[in-house]
């Protein structure tokens, strides 16, 4: 065998042991990566079905409570519907003003006696214009000082 086909043959032998290492390298990166996505769509899909489950049972309890509020509601029909009211429920003219003032959650005055609730005119602040007369004022509401007496 000639030197020169002897280094052929190594060079060749060595560009086919690079190609066949370079496949198997190749081949061991894609497996790895598809192991890697694989784990993380279970882990994902692990989450979805973690939160389904939540949701479920959240629904579950909603479709409980709504069952629940229409067995009371059916029985409060029914029990309504077995004891009409037959007494005369008219008020007068004052226990309706004492309902309403109750509804509207104010407090309504009583019939005889007084009212010591000051107008809207007599609760304004001191020193603003339309105060009571000869109030000395500013722009800022405060009152200015009085002149004293020279000594």
């Amino acid at each position: 065998m000639s030197p020169f086909n002897y280094w052929l043959a190594v060079v060749v032998s060595s560009i086919a042991l690079f190609g066949i290492g370079y496949a198997y390298g190749d081949k061991h990166a894609s497996s790895a990566c598809a192991i890697d996505q694989t784990q993380a769509q279970q882990a994902a899909q692990a989450k979805v079905d973690e939160t389904n489950t939540g949701r479920e049972q959240v629904a579950q309890s909603r479709e409980t409570s709504r069952e629940q509020i229409r067995v009371v509601y059916r029985t409060i029909k029914e029990k309504a519907n077995e004891n009409p009211v037959t007494a005369d429920c008219s008020l007068d003219a004052n226990s309706l003003r004492l309902w309403n003032a109750a509804n509207a959650n104010t407090a309504a005055p009583l019939l005889g006696k007084l009212d010591y609730r000051l107008s809207s005119t007599a609760t304004g602040e001191v020193g603003k214009v339309g105060g009571l007369a000869r109030q000395p004022h500013r722009v800022d509401g405060a009152l200015q000082p009085m002149p004293r007496p020279a000594p």
